[in-house]
């Protein structure tokens, strides 16, 4: 069942990198209860991940990456340890996948199989990630 929602106002704050909207709206509850949220809303775009798995080493293949939300809120250095990964832009997930894993570490990868969808940070970054495994 969708929720009642009625949106009041969209505004855009930001097109810089990615969009950052704020957005009011009312939700109307089941009992009749209206209820006003204002929230910001970062779109980041969907993209596409891979958990790479190198059958010579018998071990999953990741990257470290700077990141600098983590550095700005304590880390070090920065850097995280990840999957590849990456925006589809124009991209099917697949494509993106494949692209992304030859752009970080170089692998080409043969057969794939999407396991799951999520969407990462659902309360304020709207950003649906294809998740895939090599086999």
């Amino acid at each position: 069942m969708s929720p009642n929602i009625s949106v009041i106002k969209d505004k855009i704050l930001s097109e810089n990198y990615f969009v950052l909207r704020n957005i009011t709206y009312d939700l109307t509850r089941k009992n009749g209860d209206v209820i006003r949220h204002k929230r910001e809303v970062y779109d980041r775009g969907n993209g596409a991940t891979i958990l790479l798995y190198n059958r010579e080493k018998q071990s999953v293949v990741l990257i470290r990456q700077f990141r600098i939300a983590t550095w700005v809120n304590g880390n070090a250095d920065g850097r995280l340890i990840e999957t590849c990964a990456g925006l589809l832009d124009d991209d099917e997930p697949e494509v993106c996948i494949r692209k992304e894993a030859i752009e970080e570490t170089g692998f080409e990868v043969g057969t794939v199989q999407k396991v799951f969808e999520l969407f990462m940070s659902p309360g304020g970054v709207t950003e649906l990630i294809h998740f895939f495994i090599a086999e």
